[in-house]
């Protein structure tokens, strides 16, 4: 269909609409006027309701509907009467304000039609039922006034009643029609649970008695007898949100209007209205609260359960899902992206989500029903299926879903992710399922296939006791640092001195000794535990190197950072921090960073080194050779001393090649304004070959083992440090 024909059909359709409301509108004036002897016995006046409604669906340019319905009801029943100025008068008023009021309640405050919530009945409530009203009443009686049709003196009289039947028509009939209409869009939330319906119809049953009875005894006794109405009514309300209170205001209004009519009673008229209009004020209102709280309560639902940023359900909702099918054969994969890091340094973090965004959608649309994908961490999905194949046929079909790009800020980038699997044929508790597969994941990542299926082997590897273990060590203080001394070669005596010491993480366990760190380390490392444990350890050398340099005056320490450590914005003000607490000079300490460290995050750590450099602390890059870097990049970032990984040392003295390539790092290195110590030295002619491919720092066991600090100063500190080693 054309853009013409589209236009044409609208036209229409709004003419079609527009002779419904004029005919509509003779009608209900008609009716409401068979009432006249009693000055308009309705409770409320119908036709201003009309006008507002045809301006909401019509648009607020057809105000002119308004006047000429008026005309055309003057034409029809009174002509040949002088009531054509007066009925003009009235209905361009009432035309141009509510079509001002319409157009700034919907175009300007954008208020939402049904009303949803409680900002959008008090703006439509506000404006259109009680400011509107006035304004049109204050238009129109002054026009009058103009006209000679009324006194003066009978100013405020009709002006009251302008607004007091204009007010309480457009409260009470316009809410609950566009409600009605809108039924189905304001369905709560599916987390919602409705009351039963039993009660909702009681609660309409006994608003219409209360307004019933209200009404009556209003009438007879002279006395308002209409407040208990709010009761059933303000619980529709509270219990049902808008709809309730659409069903309670029009249950309210079709009883006080038919009692009225019954027993053609006027004089409680001004009761009813202020009745009608402040119980339909009240329930939209609670009723507005009332949608707020299902939307805020659906939030907070979907929060709980459902990731904010590709809308999956997350690690909750993952375990309840687990737990609800445990009577049968379930196969998890966790999935990790690899290099996500690298991701959102490469395109920007907006970028990278956008691509995990795009993951999301294409697994929710490649993926049938009986997959249940989950993202359980900023950078890893689950995927959890009834299945009977083995986890290694799921995995390859998972493997395939990679295989095209996706989308990065105008870019194509491919990715790639290491997969861990658990199969049970009766699933246990969803934590446990989750346990394993991550132990599975872990042990992936460092395989070539990048995948793992999880068997027992993998967990005597990783015991969770050990988890529990290490906090209960670290509580208990049973890590501690051990030292290992790093010596530099004197060229005037040709010796090897004492320099420094490196401090070596060692836990005294009550019942195995001394446990050697590899052991413990690295999940150590991912544990939040760690970092508190890498500052520990600062401050113990630190507190250690002050007392040792009264002895030996350049005396340095050696720390280790965990990567945690490093990547803390705070890290360089920290240590600052540490150094004024222990009363320790700066030139003490020697930080050290770990390759791969350096590697992953060059830029902040070069931003660190700088700090550090400032604070006259010294770095060194630790493990070089075994993190991926090179001396050009290296380069890049401004440390002072450069740690020779063992594996350039082994062999050294038998291999050529070696010798060549440890000698070579040597050399350049020195030539980016390095200082570099050799690791690893455990023969004397290892150190033979450091020496002479011109390294000045050495360490290894030849030298020295790590020791707890009595030994240190009982093996290092008290001999002639000038000694030929």
């Amino acid at each position: 269909m054309g853009l013409h024909a589209q236009r044409l059909q609208g036209w229409r359709r709004a003419a079609v609409y527009a002779v419904v409301f004029l005919v509509a509108w003779q009608v209900v004036q008609s009716v409401s006027q068979v009432f006249y002897p009693w000055n308009e016995l309705s409770p409320v006046y119908p036709v201003i309701a009309l006008d507002v409604l045809v301006l909401i669906y019509l648009g607020w340019r057809w105000w002119p509907l308004i006047p000429v319905a008026g005309l055309m009801h003057w034409a029809i029943l009174e002509r040949g009467s002088s009531a054509i100025w007066p009925t003009l008068a009235v209905q361009l008023a009432v035309g141009v304000t509510f079509a001002l009021a319409v157009r700034y309640v919907l175009d300007v405050r954008r208020v939402s039609l049904p009303l949803r919530n409680l900002r959008d009945v008090a703006w439509f409530c506000g404006v259109l039922a009680v400011i509107a009203p006035f304004v049109a009443a204050v238009c129109a009686v002054s026009l009058l006034v103009a006209i000679g049709f009324i006194n003066t003196e009978d100013v405020p009289t009709h002006i009251s009643r302008f607004v007091m039947g204009d007010a309480t028509g457009i409260m009470v009939v316009v809410p609950a029609v566009v409600t009605f209409v809108g039924w189905k869009q304001l369905r709560p939330p599916a987390e919602h649970v409705d009351p039963p319906i039993i009660e909702f119809w009681i609660s309409v049953a006994a608003t219409a008695a209360f307004v019933l009875a209200g009404t009556w005894l209003t009438a007879a006794t002279r006395e308002p007898s209409l407040d208990l109405s709010f009761l059933p009514l303000s619980w529709l309300a509270i219990r049902y949100g808008i709809r309730g209170a659409a069903v309670g205001i029009a249950t309210a209004y079709v009883m006080a209007t038919a009692i009225h009519i019954a027993l053609g009673i006027s004089p409680s008229m001004l009761q009813s209205q202020g009745f009608l209009f402040a119980s339909s004020l009240m329930a939209l209102l609670l009723a507005g609260l009332t949608n707020e709280r299902w939307e805020l309560l659906a939030k907070m639902q979907r929060r709980a359960y459902v990731d904010e940023l590709t809308g999956l359900p997350n690690r909750e909702r993952l375990l309840e899902w687990l737990g609800n099918h445990q009577d049968v054969a379930i196969v998890l994969v966790i999935m990790d992206v690899d290099d996500m890091r690298l991701l959102n340094q490469g395109v920007g973090r907006i970028a990278a989500d956008h691509v995990l965004r795009q993951m999301a959608l294409r697994m929710r649309s490649t993926f049938p029903s009986s997959h249940f994908v989950a993202r359980i961490s900023a950078d890893e999905f689950a995927v959890a299926v009834v299945d009977e194949r083995s986890p290694h046929a799921i995995m390859a079909e998972l493997r395939q879903f990679f295989d095209a790009p996706f989308e990065a800020d105008g870019s194509r980038v491919f990715i790639s992710v290491a997969m861990g699997a658990v199969r049970m044929s009766r699933a246990g508790p969803g934590d446990e399922m989750l346990r394993k597969a991550d132990l599975a994941l872990d042990r992936a990542k460092v395989t070539p296939s990048r995948m793992m299926v999880y068997s027992p082997d993998l967990a005597a590897g990783e015991s969770t006791s050990l988890v529990g273990e290490l906090h209960r060590a670290v509580e208990q203080g049973e890590l501690v640092p051990f030292y290992q001394p790093i010596f530099v070669f004197d060229a005037a005596t040709q010796t090897w001195r004492l320099a420094g010491a490196e401090a070596l993480l060692r836990w005294l366990h009550p019942e195995r000794g001394v446990v050697s760190p590899a052991s413990f380390i690295e999940l150590l490392e991912r544990l939040a535990i760690g970092e508190h444990v890498g500052w520990k350890v600062m401050e113990q050398s630190l507190l250690q190197v002050r007392e040792w340099r009264r002895e030996i005056p350049d005396f340095r320490i050696w720390v280790n950072l965990f990567a945690r450590q490093v990547l803390e914005r705070r890290c360089a003000q920290r240590i600052q921090e540490l150094l004024e607490r222990c009363g320790t000079e700066a030139d003490s300490l020697v930080v050290e960073i770990n390759e791969s460290v350096v590697a992953s995050d060059e830029r902040d750590v070069a931003a660190l080194v700088g700090s550090l450099r400032t604070l006259g602390v010294l770095t060194a890059i630790d493990d070089f050779g075994t993190g991926g870097s090179s001396l050009g990049r290296v380069r890049d970032v401004p440390a002072d001393v450069l740690k020779i990984d063992r594996s350039f040392v082994n062999k050294s003295e038998v291999d050529h090649k070696a010798k060549a390539v440890a000698a070579t790092v040597v050399r350049l290195a020195r030539e980016l304004g390095m200082t570099v110590v050799a690791e690893g030295v455990e023969n004397a002619m290892q150190l033979e070959v450091m020496q002479e491919t011109g390294c000045e720092y050495v360490q290894g066991y030849l030298l020295g083992h790590p020791l707890p600090a009595d030994l240190f100063v009982r093996t290092f500190m008290h001999v002639d440090q000038a000694s030929s080693l």
